[in-house]
């Protein structure tokens, strides 16, 4: 049976633009520290901060989205197993219409060694269950993220970004996400911009 799914665009904003965007959501749709499953949060728009080591995964089927921050340093997120039996609780991981984010991870930190290990485990978790998604991994610099399914948008925050830099590469997004991610694999169904 084939997918039948939806375009999701993926936009990466400067930091202010990224606060203005989130500044009315409650509080209860940002995922905080200490950065377990327990603080995930599941509604029709969800954002978190602070993503440096950590993994960040979103699941979305067009309506609501399950956004979880997960850190490599916390004994709580040691075991992969009990963060797939969460999600299991919280979606249909067969629904046709479920697509998937990630973002994170820093390799060679010597003070979060995990933290490739666990980006990685999010996508063998996206194979495993034939979800579609993209990828942004590694990099440099902090990011924020956010999605609003009601216009079913991710968006990037961080400090690099600035309206110049949209100016320099609006022709072509790819290359600036390629410049501030180590790795990124956009999707078929996803769409970049700036």
């Amino acid at each position: 049976m084939e997918k039948v799914s939806f375009t999701s665009r993926i936009r990466m904003v400067p930091l202010n633009e990224f606060r203005s965007a989130v500044a009315n959501l409650p509080r209860k749709n940002f995922v905080s520290e200490p950065w377990t499953i327990k603080e995930s949060v599941l509604a029709d728009k969800a954002y978190t901060s602070d993503i440096l080591d950590c993994t960040v995964c979103g699941l979305t089927d067009g309506q609501k989205v399950l956004l979880m921050h997960i850190c490599p340093t916390n004994p709580k997120n040691k075991s992969f197993a009990k963060i797939e039996e969460f999600i299991k609780k919280k979606l249909n991981l067969y629904d046709k219409d479920l697509q998937g984010f990630i973002l994170g991870s820093k390799a060679d930190n010597i003070n979060s060694p995990h933290s490739t290990k666990l980006f990685d485990k999010f996508v063998e978790f996206m194979k495993k269950y034939d979800i579609p998604f993209s990828k942004f991994k590694g990099g440099l610099f902090e990011h924020n993220v956010a999605y609003s399914s009601v216009k079913d948008e991710w968006l990037i925050g961080n400090c690099v970004m600035s309206d110049g830099l949209r100016q320099i590469y609006k022709k072509d997004p790819k290359m600036l996400y390629g410049r501030l991610f180590d790795e990124i694999e956009v999707n078929d169904l996803d769409e970049i911009l700036l």
